[in-house]
């Protein structure tokens, strides 16, 4: 099969198209169709292919995705029994413009955000990914300083505002030496192109605006550090709209629960993390009253002798970290070995808390493993203190006269 003929390089806005010559074929083990011409853009470059349709005569056949082998020839995956073709049927293709139109703002916002990176942020571009939702450029750079993703973020929204010319060029040997190209060529034959207006010239061979107005905006929303690299997030056009829009009503929610502006939302949230630290001190303050009167009304009915004493109780209201205090408190008495538990109200699991005083002998750790293998509970620690949790209906009692024979 010979090379397939890219109508999209011709008019990347074209929408619709009619061929002839169509052929069955396969690609990765799935129906296709081939044909001599299309505007079908096939995923490469980091951009996905084309969806649409295909008239095939009178039968119409979904494109699910489009696709292209290593001789050039682009397959169209398509959905359902293949159709009857045949060399003088007429084939009228339809791509999905909508979604052309998302895919060629994402990726020539790519090309002027990358040219931007490495001009104002002194950080190339080793890959980009233009997804079906979020897109990506990975930066060869640990780390940008905000100011400078800002001033990037800039350039390229001046340059929508500004809708310059973005240009395909094919250019001979001698003219693309003259080219200031922000990386180089990927392939050594029919290279492509594409140009921004002098400001950014980058081989390529994906589908792009023809001006930079066509892109509408261009929002850097994330970075994370990615393999000793720098990913930076972004959106473009009515993505970046949709992006804007979704943060803002969550904005406006959280304003309405807070009764305040949005604007005055990040005060509002330091005003309840001090309220709710000072909460949380009151409320340690009271657990560890609680559990001192708790555990002293306990230990002055333990029998006299030198234990070690298994001793459990059920606190049905308590969450761990009251458990660890009454447990502690308990411990304070160096015979003890204290089990202390309470049911998990969202699962109805035993939430466990073994420790032990200075001659409590067990080793609490080996013990929580144990008992958690054994009873299908999971959990662990320390020989001085351990915590778990068990399936519901397991019985603390059977736990303690375990513990017990531990003891010997």
């Amino acid at each position: 099969m010979s090379e397939t003929e890219k109508l999209y390089w011709v008019d990347p806005l074209a929408t619709a198209f009619e061929t002839t010559g169509a052929r069955l074929a396969t690609f990765a083990d799935k129906p296709a169709i081939v044909l001599p011409r299309t505007m079908f853009y096939p995923e490469g470059g980091g951009q996905l292919g084309d969806t649409g349709t295909l008239a095939i005569g009178d039968t119409i056949v979904r494109v699910a995705d489009t696709q292209i082998d290593d001789g050039g020839v682009i397959h169209h995956l398509i959905e359902g029994a293949p159709a009857t073709v045949g060399e003088e049927i007429v084939v009228r293709g339809r791509i999905d413009g909508e979604r052309r139109l998302d895919h060629m703002a994402q990726h020539t916002a790519q090309h002027a955000l990358s040219r931007a990176f490495v001009d104002h942020a002194r950080a190339e571009t080793v890959s980009a990914r233009l997804g079906a939702s979020t897109c990506t450029i990975d930066l060869k750079r640990a780390g940008v300083p905000d100011a400078e993703l800002h001033r990037a973020e800039d350039i390229v929204n001046g340059l929508v505002r500004s809708d310059v010319a973005v240009r395909s060029h094919h250019p001979t040997p001698e003219e693309l030496a003259r080219m200031p190209l922000r990386r180089a060529p990927k392939v050594s034959e029919g290279i492509r192109v594409i140009e921004i207006d002098q400001f950014d010239f980058t081989p390529c061979g994906g589908t792009h605006t023809t001006r930079t107005g066509q892109i509408g905006q261009v929002r850097i929303v994330g970075v994370e550090k990615y393999k000793g690299m720098l990913r930076v997030t972004f959106h473009a056009g009515l993505r970046a709209l949709a992006d804007a829009r979704s943060k803002h009503d969550a904005l406006a929610a959280a304003a309405a629960d807070l009764t305040c502006g949005m604007l005055d939302v990040p005060s509002a949230i330091g005003k309840l993390r001090a309220d709710l630290k000072g909460t949380r001190t009151a409320l340690d303050a009271a657990r560890t009253e609680l559990a001192t009167l708790v555990a002293k009304s306990l230990r002055e009915a333990l029998p006299a002798g030198d234990g070690p004493i298994v001793v459990p109780i059920v606190r049905a209201n308590d969450d761990v970290a009251a458990l660890r205090v009454l447990a502690g408190k308990l411990a304070e008495d160096s015979r003890v070995v204290a089990l202390v538990g309470s049911g998990d109200p969202s699962t109805g699991e035993l939430v466990l808390v073994v420790q032990r005083g200075d001659k409590g002998m067990l080793d609490c750790g080996a013990f929580m493993l144990a008992q958690a293998k054994e009873r299908g509970g999971r959990g662990g620690g320390r020989p001085e203190r351990a915590e778990g949790r068990f399936p519901r209906g397991t019985s603390l009692e059977v736990l303690a006269a375990a513990a017990s024979a531990a003891l010997g």
